[in-house]
């Protein structure tokens, strides 16, 4: 076929397609128009353009920030909106310069993902200011009218430690990965102090912890010093999986059989090391990251939709054991939800309208 011809035919296919429909987005011959059949506006093309919308995150590394990050995205493109991903990791200062970026660009919702209360507070209210709904995932940003998105990180804490009680009857040296200041950590330490407490056989005789890239390998540092000082230690918590990776990696590395590693979050890279042999991963409490992201952006579409949304979006973690994941034969991400559909998705921050 000549180039002529191409051309064409070409041309006619697309003088004859008409609005295109994808993923509850059409698009015309001016570019594409967020539209969802029986949505109220602006999701029903009466603004005659595509929705826009900001991710502005503090922590990206890690396979949980990237699964969050592609829930985000996935979630957003069934909306027919596109993202405008802000922010550089561990930056304070970068993720609130990056609210100016996003009310300069003329977005028209912003989520704002982890980062410091402090930072962050000035820089919301200039975005509510400006007319631009705002949601939260896991930093309170003190403003009844922005919408917290989280895990049930108590229930997450209380999970992790009542595993340690449990497996060691109630008596046990432990070490302890503790940050403080980053919101989902602080709300996963509480229920841990109260039934440490509570529970005067299970001890934290260790605790360090630091956010500093890579995060794995720099815990690991640390977790390597801790074990060698106190050898009588049998059990870590790990309240987030890449504090697990590097809690791990030193154990390996120091030869150590006699400790097991309790945490918090999933993925598939934390899937293989727990089901390997003999693995001294054990325990995680965890939700679907890409859940997470999904309700981050569906809170936010409800908000612009002028639809009330609680101030405290929740979702409910699931227990995972070593133990269950091999005799359900997972391997990856895909294998715990065809194996555990309720992990898969929720009904959280969940219209009608939206399309499934």
């Amino acid at each position: 076929m000549g180039r002529l011809r191409k051309a064409l035919v070409v041309t006619l296919l697309i003088a004859g397609s008409g609005l295109l429909f994808a993923g509850g987005a059409g698009e015309s011959r001016r570019g594409p128009v967020t539209e969802i059949p029986g949505a109220p506006a602006p999701f029903d093309g009466s603004t005659g353009r595509q929705l826009h919308i900001a991710h502005i995150s503090y922590l990206q590394e890690g396979e949980f920030m990237q699964m969050y990050r592609a829930g985000v995205e996935a979630q957003a493109a069934k909306l027919g909106m596109r993202v405008t991903l802000l922010g550089r990791h561990n930056d304070a200062q970068s993720q609130a310069n990056a609210v100016s970026q996003a009310i300069n660009l003329g977005v028209d919702g912003i989520v704002i993902q982890h980062g410091l209360t402090e930072t962050m507070v000035g820089p919301a209210q200039q975005a509510l200011d400006a007319g631009i709904p705002v949601v939260a995932f896991d930093v309170d940003l003190e403003n009844p009218r922005i919408p917290q998105i989280a895990q049930n990180d108590p229930q997450h804490g209380r999970n992790a430690i009542e595993a340690i009680v449990e497996d060691f009857n109630g008596q046990v040296d432990m070490a302890y990965v503790r940050v403080a200041g980053i919101l989902p950590l602080d709300r996963r330490d509480g229920p841990i102090q109260e039934v440490v407490e509570r529970e005067s056989g299970v001890r934290i005789v260790a605790q360090t912890g630091t956010l500093e890239s890579p995060i794995s390998v720099q815990n690991a540092s640390q977790a390597t010093a801790v074990l060698r000082a106190n050898p009588n230690i049998r059990a870590y918590l790990a309240p987030y999986d890449e504090f697990a990776k590097g809690i791990v990696l030193a154990l390996e590395e120091m030869g150590r059989d006699n400790v097991k590693v309790y945490s918090i979050d999933i993925s598939t890279q934390d899937i293989e090391i727990m089901t390997r042999p003999n693995s001294p991963w054990v325990m995680t409490s965890a939700v679907n990251p890409a859940e997470m992201g999904a309700v981050s952006v569906r809170a936010l579409a409800r908000l612009m939709a002028g639809e009330r949304v609680p101030q405290d979006v929740l979702v409910e973690p699931m227990i995972f054991t070593s133990q269950m994941l091999i005799e359900a034969g997972a391997q990856n991400m895909e294998d715990i939800m065809k194996a555990f559909p309720a992990f898969a998705t929720s009904s959280a921050a969940r219209s009608s309208w939206m399309p499934r």
